[in-house]
């Protein structure tokens, strides 16, 4: 079947594939809308999330009143546009020192995601992970101010798992 993205840039062994890749641009204008409330009012956010409408990589945060708890998600889109977009991006992030911690993180309804940032921050309750919805393109979610990695990422991987729902049934 052939992919529709780009294949300009090399390909890199350690880059998993999207086997099926997901339309994502009906919801630059406002990424918000990728989460359901359901969900977000299951991961603990009464309040709707907050869009910044960055064209660039337009993304959306909720927080929790009284916590530190939050989840951030950004639309890779500015990302894909500069040929840096996708799970390969992040890789090539990690091959020229802007990223120090990238690891393979487990598929979520058939799609790849890594662990990346900085540094590996999860110990502390902060859990950055990016799924891949296309060769070049990714959600990033960030869970943080959490008491532990299993509350972060299991937010995250929910967070993601519903996106991909949002975004197979657009």
């Amino acid at each position: 079947m052939p992919s529709s993205a780009s294949s300009a840039a090399p390909e890199d062994p350690n880059v998993p594939k999207v086997a099926n890749p997901l339309d994502a641009s009906a919801f630059a204008g406002d990424v918000c809308k990728l989460l359901p409330a359901a969900v977000t009012a299951e991961l603990g956010f009464t309040d709707p999330g907050e869009s910044n409408n960055d064209p660039s990589n337009p993304d959306c945060s909720w927080t929790m009143r009284g916590k530190a708890d939050g989840l951030h998600i950004i639309l890779g889109s500015g990302n894909r546009e500069k040929g840096m977009g996708g799970l390969a991006g992040l890789h090539k992030a990690k091959k020229s020192g802007q990223l120090r911690f990238l690891e393979p993180g487990p598929d979520i309804d058939g799609y790849p995601t890594v662990y990346f940032g900085l540094q590996d921050r999860r110990a502390s309750g902060n859990c950055d992970l990016a799924v891949g919805v296309a060769d070049d393109l990714s959600v990033s979610v960030h869970a943080g101010g959490y008491d532990n990695e299993q509350e972060s990422c299991g937010n995250a991987q929910k967070a993601v798992s519903a996106m991909i729902k949002t975004l197979k049934g657009a």
